[in-house]
């Protein structure tokens, strides 16, 4: 009898509880999430909610349906907007597929928004991986204007752009994580830069010195991501630019980008241009002394370069001379652009974007020690210098020159 009751108990233990469970057409995906000042001490919340059957083999179902549908409400906080929006949207709102957080400059320069991010991650559902993005305009305008020609699919569109920010490094890797840790640490933070107003368009003779809304397109998509939103104490006090934003992040002793594409003047010929891909050849080195009370920075950066086209036509590829002089001209211009965003840090921001209090703490032994020296107080007044430990490992040649061939001193 005792064997028949365990019989009959011992597989409840293993039963699973589905009281709580829902149905995929139950759910309401929330994708993107914007938010923007409200009247009063409030917030207005954008969601924008993905069509699931858009975009997918249950296509001929969705044949005329948008891919996503966009509410806002005025409310408290996010999660207070969470529970509103069912007042109008028939399923149960989600934060599970949240990708993208979109906050109006204005909003993210507000001494409340530190507040009402930290408020929002209180929501178990809402990852703290989300994206983090800073958009000129309201965050309403800016979900709306987005309109991707080739995805369908908006949380497809921001997964596809995160791979291209690594790539590119024009913006930073921001997400609403690293928004908060460094609330918490003596340096700022660094979040993407976006509009989808780009009536402030100009043209640069280099290719990467613009903040978005300035990048000079004629057409395709209305968004641009470009340069950086700088935060210090969890507020918004500035932008960088694409181009200063690459130097930014190799500044810093692990860098997420490992190439990418750069113009500077030829040094034969200003009116021409040199394309360059560089290299990280190695980790940037950072030398601290903090004995002084102006400490000194010494920085090392290890680069690679590959010439990609010079419209000068010098025979840059053949001549050993003007090689030397090329190297030693990108060394130079180098150097003098990542020492203006240094000192761009130490003047107008007044604090350090390149994670350099990470190294400073090692010369402390307790973290009340590396508190009590102030380490934004001393960078701001710190003897910086740079030195690019450049070399060139192919001028574009891909075969021996025709005139070589004629000589006969090709190999």
């Amino acid at each position: 009898m005792r064997k028949l009751k365990l019989a009959l108990i011992l597989p409840l233990l293993f039963t699973a509880g589905c009281w709580d469970h829902l149905e995929l057409e139950e759910q309401a995906f929330v994708v993107v999430v914007g938010l923007d000042k409200g009247p009063k001490n409030t917030v207005e919340v954008t969601f924008q909610i993905a069509n699931p059957q858009k975009g997918s083999s249950d296509i001929g179902t969705a044949e005329n349906e948008p891919p996503s549908d966009t509410v806002r409400f005025t409310s408290p906080d996010v999660l207070s907007a969470k529970d509103l929006a069912n007042t109008v949207v028939t399923r149960t709102i989600s934060f599970a597929h949240l990708k993208t957080m979109v906050v109006h400059e204005a909003l993210a320069r507000d001494e409340a928004f530190p507040h009402i991010a930290g408020a929002a991650i209180r929501d178990p559902e809402l990852r703290r991986e989300v994206a983090l993005i800073v958009s000129r305009e309201k965050a309403y305008d800016f979900i709306q204007k987005n309109r991707p020609r080739l995805e369908t699919r908006p949380h497809k569109y921001f997964e596809l752009m995160q791979q291209r920010w690594q790539e590119t490094g024009y913006v930073p890797f921001s997400t609403l994580n690293q928004y908060l840790q460094q609330q918490v640490v003596d340096s700022m933070f660094l979040a993407i830069y976006a509009t989808a107003d780009s009536k402030d368009y100009r043209v640069s003779r280099h290719e990467d010195n613009y903040l978005a809304g300035q990048v000079p397109k004629r057409s395709g998509d209305t968004v641009q991501m470009m340069g950086a939103a700088v935060f210090q104490n969890g507020c918004m006090i500035g932008t960088l630019t694409g181009q200063q934003m690459r130097w930014a992040q190799l500044l810093r002793h692990k860098s997420s980008i490992s190439s990418f594409i750069t113009s500077f003047t030829d040094p034969l010929d200003d009116r021409a241009m040199v394309t360059v891909r560089l290299f990280k050849n190695g980790r940037t080195k950072i030398q601290l002394n903090l004995a002084k009370e102006k400490p000194d920075i010494r920085v090392t950066m290890p680069l690679r370069a590959q010439i990609l086209s010079f419209t000068s036509l010098q025979p840059y590829a053949t001549d050993t001379e003007k090689q030397m002089l090329l190297e030693r001209h990108l060394k130079e211009e180098i150097e003098k652009e990542v020492l203006g965003v240094i000192r761009l840090s130490q003047r107008k921001f007044q604090g350090d974007p390149f994670e350099w209090e990470l190294i400073a703490r090692k010369h402390f032994r307790t973290m009340p020690a590396f508190q009590s020296y102030g380490w934004s107080r001393h960078f701001k007044k710190a003897n910086a210098e740079v030195n690019v430990d450049l070399r060139i490992e192919n001028f574009g040649k891909q075969r021996t020159p025709y005139s070589e061939k004629v000589n006969g001193k090709s190999d």
